[in-house]
């Protein structure tokens, strides 16, 4: 329902973007016509709302929000104008300091498909880095493809699958859990923290189609308001369940719950009857996919068939400044296990089929058809770079180097470069090493790179040594890069061994 709002490099971590400091009328000229990006008037209203009647079939709910969101002193409210005529809107919300939400981006649906979005995005963003935020998120429809993939594009990563519902407000009957007190935070916070549902949200709760934080002071103003729930009543907690009323509508939203599957479904059953007590007709649910959603949707909240919902989050968690993008982790662990994932996948597929296929075939489909086959790519790849070597013997070692960088340290596919008479490996995006062949022999050269790592006086059982003195680190009296002659069996052990210094020093400066 909600579009992102995203132009930023991720390489320096998840937020690297200069600040800017006030909102301005943004002109952009889009062939012959002038788009223009600037803060919101109440004068806006009428053209704003006749827009929104175009939109979802005449369900928008811009109507509703409008005037508060024109209000918000924190956040940035955008009108978008075509050559003075009004044909869209954004809103970049300030949930808690630093945690930016990101809503409401409409645009004309005679308009679409001509690189508008972009265009406002692009500004809006540069509103919501105002905030100096550490964390910018938005949700929309799971399947919102054009919102997915430009969410994607521009650097924000999935952080959780969730599942929108409705059920009935119950008018009768007492609530069999109770809202949780405040001396009660400790436990209370513990068990959210330490639950599934957390996990599967990223830490986040469904509040309608905004996700803000579960943290520690927001759990205990919520348990001021007597918004979260404790089962049973008595005794120490084993099922909790968190709600709010919702921003557009009022409605009451079940955001949180976990527990045993009777305990959720009771905690599910008491939000419909404390929405009962306020009058409200229904009441939503917004859950993660899966156990939770399946749950409260069996037990009371099925008005209708739940809508799928998607939450992301601009840059991958967990990411350092090391030099190595997320992608490429991912890329090398992936073909690091790339063995055992085929064989995972296979075992369940054999299983689901109640082992009708034969194992190595169900494997061979796996590996034809959802892995990628390294192995088979990269010796042949690997035989082809090998061929000026004259002897079996030679092409034996050269295999055997190959192979430690790629069984030892991942460097397989998009971390080796192929030539005709040589190889290349890759690493934090910079070469640092690199395999020449000859007919007689090769040379393997190490870093530059990694830093110092080769003592002055090394000596390993090779043909040659070869200590680069441009790379000579005074500090540490030890060089940066050596390049190694091979011919022989026995060579294999000390190329091993030169590979797990470069490597050691590559991982201790990367850390």
């Amino acid at each position: 329902m909600h579009g992102p709002f995203h132009e930023l490099s991720l390489r320096d971590g998840p937020i690297a973007m200069a600040r800017r400091r006030t909102m301005k009328v943004r002109a952009v000229a889009s062939g012959s016509e002038k788009l223009v990006i600037r803060p919101a008037r109440r004068a806006d209203r009428d053209a704003i709302f006749a827009m929104s009647k175009e939109i979802w079939g005449g369900t928008d709910y811009l109507h509703l929000v409008w005037d508060g969101w024109l209000d918000d002193p924190d956040g940035g409210l955008l009108t978008v104008t075509l050559d003075g005529e009004t044909v869209g809107v954004s809103k970049v919300t300030l949930l808690a300091p630093g945690e930016v939400w990101l809503e409401g981006l409409r645009l004309h649906p005679g308009l679409h498909g001509r690189g508008l979005t972009r265009q406002i995005n692009r500004y809006s963003f540069q509103i919501a880095m105002k905030h100096n935020p550490k964390s910018i998120r938005y949700s929309t429809g799971a399947g919102n493809a054009a919102s997915r993939h430009l969410g994607e594009a521009r650097g924000f990563w999935l952080i959780a699958r969730s599942r929108w519902m409705w059920g009935k407000a119950r008018k009768r009957g007492p609530l069999r859990g109770r809202p949780a007190q405040t001396r009660e935070l400790n436990a209370v916070y513990k068990f959210i923290t330490n639950s599934n549902c957390y996990k599967a949200t990223g830490g986040l709760y469904g509040l309608g189609w905004k996700f803000p934080e579960l943290t520690r002071n927001r759990v205990q103003d919520l348990i001021t308001k007597e918004r979260v729930l404790r089962y049973p009543k008595l005794g120490r907690l084993t099922a909790v369940a968190i709600y709010d009323i919702g921003l557009i509508d009022g409605d009451v939203c079940l955001g949180f719950i976990d527990g045993p599957d009777a305990q959720v479904a009771v905690l599910a059953r008491d939000v419909l009857r404390i929405a009962g007590r306020l009058g409200d007709d229904d009441a939503s649910a917004m859950l993660p996919e899966g156990r939770h959603a399946d749950l409260a949707f069996k037990a009371c909240f099925n008005q209708a068939e739940p809508t799928p919902a998607v939450v992301y989050e601009l840059g991958p968690r967990g990411l350092t400044d090391d030099g190595e993008s997320f992608e490429e982790a991912m890329w090398r662990t992936l073909y690091s296990i790339e063995e055992e994932t085929a064989d995972a996948l296979a075992d369940l597929l054999i299983a689901r089929t109640s082992g009708r296929f034969a194992g190595q075939n169900v494997r061979d489909f796996v590996t034809r058809h959802l892995l990628p086959d390294t192995r088979k790519e990269i010796y042949g790849k690997l035989e082809q770079s090998t061929r000026k070597l004259r002897t079996y013997q030679l092409r034996n070692i050269a295999r055997a180097v190959f192979e430690h960088f790629m069984i030892e340290y991942s460097m397989v596919r998009d971390f080796v470069r192929f030539g005709r008479t040589g190889i290349s490996f890759i690493y934090r995006g910079k070469k640092i090493a690199a395999m020449r062949f000859n007919s007689r022999s090769f040379n393997l050269t190490l870093g530059p790179g990694a830093g110092p790592c080769f003592p002055r006086g090394f000596n390993p059982v090779v043909d040659s040594v070869r200590l680069d003195e441009s790379c000579f680190d005074p500090g540490s009296r030890m060089y940066e890069s050596v390049t190694l002659r091979l011919s022989k069996e026995e060579h294999k052990r000390s190329a091993r061994a030169a590979i797990d210094m470069l490597m050691g020093c590559a991982l201790n400066n990367s850390a």
